[in-house]
Parts: C-alpha cells; structure tokens; sequence
C-alpha cells in the first residue's frame, strides 16, 4: 500500500515552516526559513516542494499565509497577498509561486484559519464547532471557525488592524502604518520593539513597565458606554 504523503507550507511574517506529514498527521519532514523578500523566500520553498514531490508523489498540499490575502477562487488574484504592511509583499501571487509543477489538490488559506483549524483537529478546541483563534506575534490575527469551518464572507477576519480604549496618560502613536494605534500597532512583536527602542525585546522582563503600555485590565468606563 502507498503511503499517502500530505506538505504544508506555513508562511509566516517573521520565519516560514515547511512540513511533509503522512495522512494521519505524523510528521516525516520539516524545515524553518526566514521570511526575507518574495524573490528570496518563495524558490526555496518552492524547491523543497519540488525535491518531495520527485521522492513521491503529494496527494495535497496546503498553504497558509500572512495577509491579507484574497481567499475568493474566483478572483483574478487569487492566492496573492494584498494590501499587507510587510514591505515588499504586497500584490505577492503566493499560491503561484508555491503550486507550480503540482496538479493535485491545493488548499489555501490565512495562517491564522489554518492554525485555527489545527486547533480544532489535534489541539484546545478538539470537540468544539465554534471558537475563535487569537495570535500575537509580527502581526496581530484571528481565525473563526462557525460550524467547523472557517469563515468566509466579504473578505477574511480581522482583529489586528481595529481601534481599542487606550490605557489612561498613553500617547505613543502606535507602529501600524496605517492606523497607528491599532490593536496590531500597539501589541504586536514590532510595536513593543518600537516601544523599547535600542533594547533587546527578548531581555525585558516580566515586570517591566512596558507590559503595562501594550496589555492591561479592562475596565468598565463610568459612562457605561462598553
């Protein structure tokens, strides 16, 4: 019997995870690249498909990536990134970078829907049909999953890139280049190195006061407006 050989690819905003796994989700390879510029990140994914695919054929390959993406199949761009703040991404056709030389089923997807859905499968929402999936880290996303399945509509989920009550006497702009003070550009891994300025975000410790700037308790205001 052959073995059904599954690859993945999740690309993230800081490092990209390559994994080749069998149908039961076993793990046979795995491999961690930095997410450089499209020109430097995408071959080599690209080749590692390749190198899999020529060992044995893949019965799917799925590909989960920061965003914002167009997830609509319809659409001419389909599989590009769009209007991220990464630099250089923008406009980025991932998925037809990645499929090339692969006629077989494709799945693509934010990497916060398929983490969410991960979730579901093997991790803390095992036996749940509805959950939300929260990350922090370069950016700031949400998956939801509604009846088992990610959610689709006008365009995907976002949580990053929206307004929240500030902590009373803090006025720093925010890092987002967009909105700055969205929730993305005051939690995100980039706006606490901002906040640090030439200190090392991995030597601060639990204590210390910038934590307080970038999450602390709600509080119900006196105007009863929340």
């Amino acid at each position: 019997m052959v073995e059904v050989r599954l690859a993945g690819i999740e690309l993230g905003g800081t490092k990209c995870i390559a994994s080749l796994a069998s149908a039961d989700g076993t793990i046979l390879e795995q491999e961690t690249l930095p997410t450089l510029a499209p020109e430097q990140t995408l071959p080599p994914l690209a080749a590692l498909l390749a190198k899999w695919r020529s060992a044995r054929p893949l019965a799917a390959i799925g590909v989960a990536s920061f965003g914002p993406v167009e997830l609509d199949p319809a659409a001419p761009n389909h599989g590009h990134i769009t209007s991220t703040s990464k630099p250089g991404w923008r406009d980025t056709d991932v998925l037809g970078a990645l499929r090339a030389g692969h006629d077989g089923p494709w799945g693509f997807d934010t990497d916060v829907n398929a983490a969410a859905v991960a979730e579901g499968r093997w991790g803390a929402a095992q036996g749940l049909a509805d959950y939300a999936y929260v990350t922090v880290g370069t950016g700031v996303g949400v998956g939801l999953i509604v009846n088992g399945l990610p959610t689709r509509g006008l365009a995907h989920c976002e949580l990053g890139h929206i307004r929240v009550a500030r902590r009373s006497g803090d006025a720093w702009p925010g890092a987002c280049p967009y909105h700055g003070d969205c929730v993305e550009g005051l939690a995100s891994g980039p706006a606490i190195k901002a906040r640090l300025g030439e200190r090392a975000i991995h030597a601060i410790a639990s204590d210390d006061p910038v934590w307080d700037e970038v999450a602390h308790p709600w509080r119900k205001c006196a105007t009863r407006c929340c």
